[in-house]
């Protein structure tokens, strides 16, 4: 990931009139021709994206745009790593390039994708519209990410909901990835962001009083008292938060509970025998503990 160019980015030209013509097979996306290198962003695409977080706050949070996986693929490029679930594709990898070829064809249909010149240049390439393109920026450019991986036990088994925050000095995107494999993009506040994982985290709303910490040996959990009441646990949240400038990684986990949430982390994660540290948070804490995941720094 890249640091997102300033504010300071030239207004995007008028989106490009040219007829789509026939299809490209692009295995590193509309953003590059190397899946191993760095997507390469327009002036435009960075005005886009800008937009979108300016546009943040200013009421109730709007869904920007929702993208299927076959569509992230052939946007992101098929043959390009992913760093978030495709929950559709995984269960279909052998028709992965095929899926993101039929979604590229359809993207360009509905004119959400089109083939444009550089008045500048002269040179042609492939764009989405400013919202997707916006999105796309945001998602490979933050300052640092959080996932959250909630799964909650159904009478269908266990279904897992997925939530990725990209935080940016500006503000954050926010991209949910349903079981289904729907990506759904809302830009946010900081604070909305926070505010809208502290649900995600404890979907029963649940009142807790806190309390002291305790801390047990992952070996010893089994036979500790805590394990009666996490075996209760109806929605489990793990969060991933990655700082892109270091690559340093942070986990801690969500147990949502009838008696309320508790917090758990590894006090030192890269042990053979971590000694894990659980505490229970009330509503303001778990708000605390969510704006500080989803902010940028």
């Amino acid at each position: 990931m890249t640091t997102p160019p300033g504010s300071s980015a030239q207004p995007p030209p008028a989106f490009g009139e040219e007829a789509p013509g026939e299809v490209p097979d692009l295995p590193a996306g509309i953003g590059g021709t190397d899946p191993e290198s760095p997507l390469q962003y327009t002036k435009a695409d960075v005005a886009a994206a800008i937009a979108l977080l300016e546009g943040a706050g200013g009421g109730e949070p709007e869904l920007v745009v929702a993208l299927t996986d076959e569509q992230i693929a052939a946007l992101d490029g098929y043959a390009r790593r992913q760093f978030i679930a495709e929950p559709w594709l995984e269960e279909h990898p052998a028709q992965r390039h095929l899926a993101a070829g039929v979604a590229l064809r359809a993207l360009v249909a509905a004119e959400q994708v089109r083939l444009c010149t550089d008045e500048s240049t002269g040179a042609q390439r492939w764009r989405a519209v400013p919202g997707i393109a916006g999105c796309l920026v945001l998602r490979r450019t933050a300052e640092q990410f959080t996932t959250a991986e909630r799964t909650v036990r159904t009478a269908q088994g266990p279904q897992v909901h997925r939530l990725h925050y990209y935080a940016h000095p500006a503000g954050v995107l926010e991209e949910e990835v349903t079981a289904a494999g729907i990506h759904r993009f809302t830009a946010l506040t900081p604070a909305q962001a926070g505010s809208r994982l502290s649900a995600f985290l404890d979907p029963l709303g649940v009142p807790s009083g806190g309390g002291d910490p305790v801390r047990v040996r992952a070996s010893a959990l089994a036979e500790h008292p805590l394990a009666r009441r996490l075996g209760a646990t109806r929605a489990l949240s793990v969060l991933t938060r990655v700082r892109t400038a270091d690559g340093e990684v942070q986990q801690l986990s969500a147990y949502a509970t009838a008696q309320g949430v508790l917090a758990m982390e590894a006090l030192d994660p890269g042990a053979e025998d971590p000694e894990l540290e659980f505490r229970e948070v009330n509503a303001a804490e778990l708000d605390a503990l969510a704006k500080v995941l989803v902010s940028a720094g």
